[in-house]
Formats: C-alpha cells, structure tokens, sequence
C-alpha cells in the first residue's frame, strides 16, 4: 500500500508519541517532531507506510540515544497477555470450531499496536472476538491450504499479541502434522516482536524462529534476509500478522493469509469496511 495524506499526520503523531515515551523533556520532543516534518518531505509517494515509520522511529532512536525505547513497555506487555493463557487455551478447546476460534482470538490480539492507536481495549477487543459474528471471507481457503501444508512461515507482529499467537500456533501443531516457522523483526521498533520477545514467552518450544532482517514496522521483502526469502517462498503456507506486515505484503508475488485488526480510516477505504474490522484476507496474488 502506498503513502495517502493521512499518514503523513500519522507519522507525525507517531513521532510525538515515541518522543514523550523516551523523554520528559519538552524541547526534545520539538526536535524530534521537527526532524520528522524533514523526513516527510523527502519520502516517496509509492512507499508503504511502514517504510516511513522506519525512518521516524530510527530518527527518534538516535536523537535520545536509547536503541530500543518500548523495550520495558513490550515486556510488560507480554506479561500481562500471558495471564491469560489459561483460559484463551480453554476458550479455544471448547468451541464448535477451535481453529477458527483460535484464529478470531489472534487477530483480536492485534489490537495491542501503540504505533497504529495510542490506546486500544483489549478486554473489548477479546470479547468480540469471542462473542461476535464477525465473517473472516478466507477462512475457507485457509483451512484448504492447511490442509495441504507441511511447512508453514508464521511472520509475528507485536508484543502481548505474540501470547494470541502461541495459542493459534499451539491449535495447529495440535490439529495438523506441520512444521512452523516464526519469523520475527531484525531489529527494535515500536512494539514489534524480536527473537528476544518471543523467548520470553516460549515461542521456542514450539517452533523455529528466524529473523526476517526487516528492521521496519511490515516486511518489505527488498529489505528482508536472503534466508527469510528463502523461507517466504518455499513455505507451503505462510500466514502475516498485523495491519503494517499487510500494507508491505499485499500485493506480493505469492498466496499470503493476512490476520489483523483495521487500525485506520485509509485501510478501512481501501479494503472497504469499517474501522475495528477483524479481517482474514488473502494477498492479491492468486494461489499457483
């Protein structure tokens, strides 16, 4: 997806926002949010959102100095979403469907994104998921390709919805005889998983996890390792988390299943629907 007029404000208040996170002080968050009005009038059009993020919060990491701000908050997050494990596996167990419950519940987790929202109810976000009608037009498709997959390239998004993710990967090693790979981001940025994050809630004893060299909040697969592409391409199923990983992947050269939330009034015109949406959509690129 390409840059729209809106996310120029976007990113401005996502500039603010990470300023305050890192310093109290007044006059830095003037300089960040002045560097960032630089930035902006040297980004291309045809760029997507997440690329522009790159540069903001890479701009706010080395005026304060501090590599990986959200770090405390990303923990904290994780934490609080472990909780509740229990009853997310027991919720999942006892639906009609487990799959597609576990599949509602991870993509209710995506709510958890400071970068998209300064504030998110997941407590709303979970009942919904769990109480709602809500249609996911792919799940179908994605089951047949389940179905028929051996391996699978699991592309995480964001801390605390890293805990949905667990539950969802947990249901389809219980359900299906596949290999899962989760591929996380190569660096810090905003909330976003790192092999780190998905250590400390346990993603190893469950799958391989590989970092994908993006250092952006998407995967722009120009800017991915040699070794995540490899992985992209020869999996027989991969499954994208998160609205950034969607607006970098779309329109990519391969099927990809995208599970997120609609965090904003552009994507919420461009996939038609409304804002708050839980989507299950494929990439526009028809199956081989």
């Amino acid at each position: 997806m390409e840059l729209f007029p809106e996310c120029f404000a976007c990113a401005m208040r996502q500039a603010l926002a990470a300023a305050r996170l890192v310093s109290d002080d007044e006059s830095f968050h003037y300089q960040c949010l002045i560097e960032a009005a630089k930035i902006l009038t040297r980004v291309e059009r045809d760029m997507a959102p997440p690329q522009m993020g790159e540069h903001i919060y890479g701009m706010v990491r080395g005026l304060s100095g501090n590599p990986d701000p959200f770090r405390e908050q990303k923990k904290e997050q994780n934490r609080v979403v472990e909780a509740l494990l229990p009853w997310l596996r027991e919720t999942v167990a006892a639906a009609e469907d487990p799959m597609l419950m576990a599949i509602r519940l991870a993509i209710a987790g995506n709510i958890v994104d400071p970068g998209a929202q300064e504030s998110f109810d997941l407590e709303r976000s979970v009942t919904e998921a769990v109480t709602g009608e809500a249609s996911l037009e792919a799940y179908p498709e994605f089951v047949e390709s389940l179905d028929r997959a051996k391996t699978v390239l699991y592309i995480a998004d964001n801390c605390g919805e890293i805990v949905f993710d667990r539950v969802l990967v947990e249901t389809m090693l219980s359900m299906r005889d596949v290999d899962i790979t989760l591929a996380v981001r190569g660096a810090p940025i905003i909330n976003d998983v790192t092999e780190e994050d998905a250590l400390q809630v346990g993603m190893q004893d469950l799958c391989s996890i590989v970092s994908s060299g993006s250092k952006m909040p998407g995967t722009f697969l120009p800017r991915t390792s040699e070794r995540f592409r490899g992985l992209f391409y020869s999996a027989d199923l991969v499954i994208s988390k998160g609205q950034g990983n969607w607006e970098t992947l779309e329109d990519c050269d391969r099927e990809v299943f995208f599970l997120f939330q609609v965090k904003c009034p552009v994507v919420a015109r461009v996939k038609e629907c409304e804002e708050g949406m839980p989507l299950l959509t494929r990439s526009t690129t028809s199956p081989s």
